[in-house]
């Protein structure tokens, strides 16, 4: 019988190494409790590249074959957790009063098109959702007016599931019926695929939210929703992400973040805005 090959165990000098090395790559910071869940998700791709230990896999990342193995260093290490309608108070917010007053901005300077941008959005599920509400809005507030959705996320896997977009019911929870059938068409007892016009709304782009400099290569927005992510970064990086929000946002526009996260710290520039059970930030 031909034994198995066993994972080889991360070394604190190994960790710290690699810590360091995913930190000035993606700004995603790794406490001392999170070495275990680094050493299982790295594990993998050095069994899948007949590596023997962390150290050779660092330094392959840092080798010329680096630029490719470091897309698939980012599936192995982020979190994609979503689903449709997530946060309910905070999407209905959206919904009722932040388009509608983003909306107006824009007529009042003169555009006749509103952006939004979901960054770090995952498989998708964020901005289709916004999608969906921008689609039942064309024939009355949005009536004449352009809708643009940038969706961003520093992993290609998941980027091109949201490209597919093809849903299990799971994921579809929050929706109601009516939703579901007007917005997707069922494929099989549980695939559900998001109709064109919803994915004509929407570009899909592989971003990295620490490369500072490019965030004015995607335009300026009218909303942009950070949801969940923040949480992933110390304080130096989340300030820095903050600052290159409100570079990119038109005046009085909105950065909608996860009801757990906070730009208190950061917030120069921002006003704190209080909906019903849900809370958002207006540039000033």
């Amino acid at each position: 019988m031909t034994a198995l090959p066993t994972s080889p165990q991360m070394s604190v000098q190994d960790f710290l190494a690699i810590r360091e090395f995913i930190y000035a790559r993606t700004g995603i910071f790794f406490n001392e409790s999170k070495q275990y869940f680094l050493e299982n998700r790295l594990n993998r791709r050095i069994q899948e590249l007949n590596m023997g230990s962390h150290r050779d896999y660092l330094g392959h990342l840092q080798g010329h074959a680096g630029k490719e193995e470091l897309k698939q260093l980012f599936n192995e290490i982020t979190t994609n957790e979503t689903s449709f309608w997530r946060n309910p108070p905070q999407i209905e917010a959206f919904q009722k009063i932040v388009l509608p007053d983003a909306v107006a901005l824009a007529k009042a300077r003169g555009a006749n098109r509103v952006r939004l941008w979901s960054a770090a959005c995952s498989s998708g599920e964020e901005p289709y959702t916004l999608a969906m509400i921008c689609a039942e809005a064309r024939d009355g507030l949005l009536r004449g007016m352009q809708v643009e959705i940038i969706a961003t996320d520093i992993s290609e896997k998941v980027l091109a599931m949201a490209r597919e977009g093809n849903y299990g019911s799971y994921t579809l929870r929050n929706l109601t019926p009516a939703q579901i059938k007007q917005h997707f068409n069922q494929q099989g007892p549980d695939s559900f695929l998001v109709k064109p016009e919803l994915q004509q709304l929407i570009s899909f782009r592989n971003f990295n939210l620490v490369d500072y400099a490019n965030y004015k290569s995607l335009g300026s927005f009218d909303v942009i929703f950070c949801r969940n992510v923040l949480i992933y970064f110390d304080e130096a990086v989340k300030g820095k992400v903050i600052k290159g929000f409100h570079e990119v946002l038109q005046p009085k526009s909105f950065l909608l973040v996860g009801h757990s996260e906070s730009i208190h710290s950061f917030n120069v520039g921002f006003e704190l805005l209080h909906f019903s059970k849900a809370m958002g930030y207006r540039k000033r």
